[in-house]
């Protein structure tokens, strides 16, 4: 790509979000941190500071807590992240989940990277979220029209254009939300093709549709983060359908088979109808923000 320049980790800050993590995320942070020069994290666990994150701040001098206690979501703490960036002269905003980690090879291809993207027009650059087996040599990126948070590299001079996160959508949407702004106004959302991340996306779940018959495995997430998936989908679909109208039928299809998984084969399936119900009725009644107490 044109306007190649020179980066190192001086150059680059993160953030990682927490919601009662478990102590294998601080392998995970260890996967990155050399590529960075601050980390900051939010913990999102509604309850006094959790005992991982005293000992990420003891071990680490370039982690930073910016708040804890409360869930105050995740566009939220990417916000405060990109704020904290933009005051310290970062560039780039490394997004991370608690459960995704890098290879230590894929890592410094990715990173590596950086030095070839032109920084005038690349809003995010991602890795793959599919392992491949024979992934080497330089990063090869596509552009897209939107990428998941995890693991992308946000060029924090260009939130001045995009503007930041949607904190009316709280958590679930808020990326997709964010890159398809990026598309309309003419920048590049660009993932590799051939450099992934590791990543976990719900909870593998066995459920069966009839009396143990039927019997089906696949990723589930739980009742109240289906209400934000289907909520926030449908904003999604209103909001962009004419500027990404093939986008907008994939993603309605793709909550379709989320939801239908859920009430044919979860074991809670009249509490995914209800809160699938409430979802509806509040994106109908124009109600955003954190209103099932997740």
């Amino acid at each position: 790509m044109p306007g190649a320049n020179r980066l190192n980790n001086r150059t680059i800050c993160g953030i990682i979000t927490l919601y009662a993590p478990p102590i294998s995320c601080v392998d995970n942070i260890e996967t990155y941190l050399s590529y960075i020069e601050r980390l900051y994290i939010v913990d999102n666990t509604p309850s006094p500071r959790h005992p991982i994150t005293p000992e990420l701040l003891r071990k680490y001098p370039n982690i930073e807590l910016l708040s804890c206690g409360q869930n105050i979501g995740i566009a939220a703490a990417l916000n405060l992240a990109i704020n904290k960036g933009l005051e310290n002269n970062y560039s780039w905003l490394l997004t991370m989940d608690q459960d995704s980690y890098f290879d230590a090879d894929q890592a410094k291809r990715y990173f590596e990277s950086l030095a070839v993207i032109d920084e005038s027009r690349v809003a995010i650059l991602s890795p793959s979220h599919e392992n491949r087996p024979n992934a080497s040599g330089a990063c090869v990126y596509e552009k897209k029209d939107e990428v998941m948070t995890s693991g992308n590299l946000l060029n924090l001079s260009l939130t001045r254009k995009t503007g930041v996160f949607n904190e009316a959508l709280f958590i679930d949407s808020v990326d997709h939300d964010y890159c398809l702004r990026a598309n309309l106004l003419g920048l590049d959302v660009v993932q590799a093709v051939n450099c992934f991340i590791c990543h976990t996306v719900g909870q593998e779940y066995s459920g069966s549709f009839f009396f143990g018959l039927k019997r089906k495995t696949f990723h589930i997430h739980s009742p109240k983060r289906m209400y934000f998936i289907v909520r926030n989908g449908l904003y999604i679909s209103k909001t962009y359908r004419h500027a990404f109208p093939v986008y907008t039928k994939y993603l309605q299809k793709h909550i379709h088979s989320k939801i239908s998984k859920c009430i044919r084969y979860s074991d809670q399936r009249w509490l995914y109808i209800r809160f699938v119900l409430q979802a509806c009725f509040d994106y109908l009644f124009n109600r955003y923000g954190n209103r099932v107490g997740i």
